[in-house]
């Protein structure tokens, strides 16, 4: 299902996006990719994010401050949003809403990502290879999840895709139009739950 395929890549978002200035691995790539961790505080990106069972799915992704939302558009219409230890799922398609704790799901994998710093030597790598810099985090305490890299292009840095694997085989998050220069207010990340709001 949609849901248990996202609600992995959520938690590895939000590791991604707290990178601090430690990172213990090729010395040439780390500076830099540091640096371009950090000026990642606030965007907005598209996506298509392959699955195991050959589909694909299409949406945008928007994240500030350890604030996450991802809008599936295609092919269904799926909301999920991430904050301050809480998370929702809404179908719009289906009209169901669930809340959630985001803690020991994928969404917390995102967090570290963007906070390696505090991370112990053991807990991830960092390969330069060619073109590509690739992070992959150990120790994962996700059932659900036996793999989980992140992969950067290279001169110039970028955001590129996010990889993880289940029992079920390997997804694909490919990123694209990244965008710094956005607008967040109150609604942006509002938890409210959009069956009420439809109600009034």
């Amino acid at each position: 299902m949609l849901k248990k395929r996202f609600v992995p890549l959520l938690a590895y978002t939000f590791i991604l996006f707290n990178l601090g200035n430690n990172i213990y691995a090729d010395e040439n790539n780390a500076y830099e990719l540091s640096k371009y961790l950090k000026s990642l505080n606030k965007f907005k990106c598209d996506f298509i994010q392959a699955n195991p069972d050959g589909s694909l799915s299409e949406g945008e992704m928007t994240y500030y401050e350890k604030k996450i939302k991802i809008i599936y558009q295609k092919p269904t219409k799926i909301t999920f949003i991430s904050k301050n230890n809480k998370a929702m799922y809404f179908n719009e398609d289906l009209m169901e809403v669930e809340y959630f704790s985001p803690d020991k799901t994928a969404l917390k994998f995102f967090e570290m990502i963007f906070n390696l710093s505090n991370l112990s030597d053991e807990s991830y790598t960092l390969v330069g290879r060619n073109d590509l810099i690739e992070i992959t985090l150990h120790n994962m305490e996700i059932e659900e999840i036996s793999e989980f890299k992140v992969i950067f292009q290279n001169k110039p840095i970028a955001l590129k895709k996010v990889f993880w694997k289940t029992e079920g085989g390997g997804s694909v998050f490919s990123i694209f139009n990244i965008n710094k220069g956005i607008v967040i207010d109150k609604k942006t990340f509002s938890m409210v739950n959009p069956l009420a709001r439809t109600l009034n």
